[in-house]
């Protein structure tokens, strides 16, 4: 449709490269995804150490994405500030958390097992109270990678 290209290539030529209706549904089909059930989330839950500090906060973000339902971006993104245990929610904010599509809201926690509660609940405290962690610090923090004497992280 181009000055230069109509005398070389026809309209017709370039339709043939579109998909039919039929292919255009079966490509754009939104298939669902396998997700483990609440028992298989309780098992690892379960089963889970949580002797170490990486480990009690790997149990806490487990329990944490099952009590909330929050996505993992935005749950990477949060601080200690966000969440209200009293209230039992979480607040998303858009200018400081990674939320979908930039969106502003308040969450509450699903009605689960106490112990994911406890759990979380539990992280928050030792945050608060063990480590002095302040509401501007995250609620989970990253792991500090480090190269030892030997050459490896």
């Amino acid at each position: 449709m181009h000055p230069g290209y109509k005398s070389r290539i026809n309209y017709t030529d370039m339709e043939y490269f579109n998909l039919s209706e039929k292919e255009v549904r079966i490509a754009t089909t939104r298939r669902q995804k396998a997700v483990p059930t609440l028992e298989q989330i309780y098992h690892v839950i379960k089963t889970m150490p949580n002797q170490s500090e990486i480990e009690r906060r790997n149990l806490g973000l487990i329990a944490f994405t099952l009590l909330t339902g929050s996505r993992d971006s935005a749950t990477a993104s949060l601080k200690l500030k966000d969440i209200d245990l009293d209230r039992n929610s979480v607040f998303l904010d858009a200018r400081e958390v990674n939320t979908k599509f930039s969106k502003t809201f308040t969450t509450y926690f699903f009605p689960v097992d106490n112990r994911i509660y406890q759990i979380v609940s539990d992280w928050v405290h030792y945050l608060k109270e063990e480590l002095l962690c302040g509401n501007d610090d995250p609620l989970f923090p990253k792991t500090n990678v480090i190269v030892s004497e030997n050459r490896i992280f």
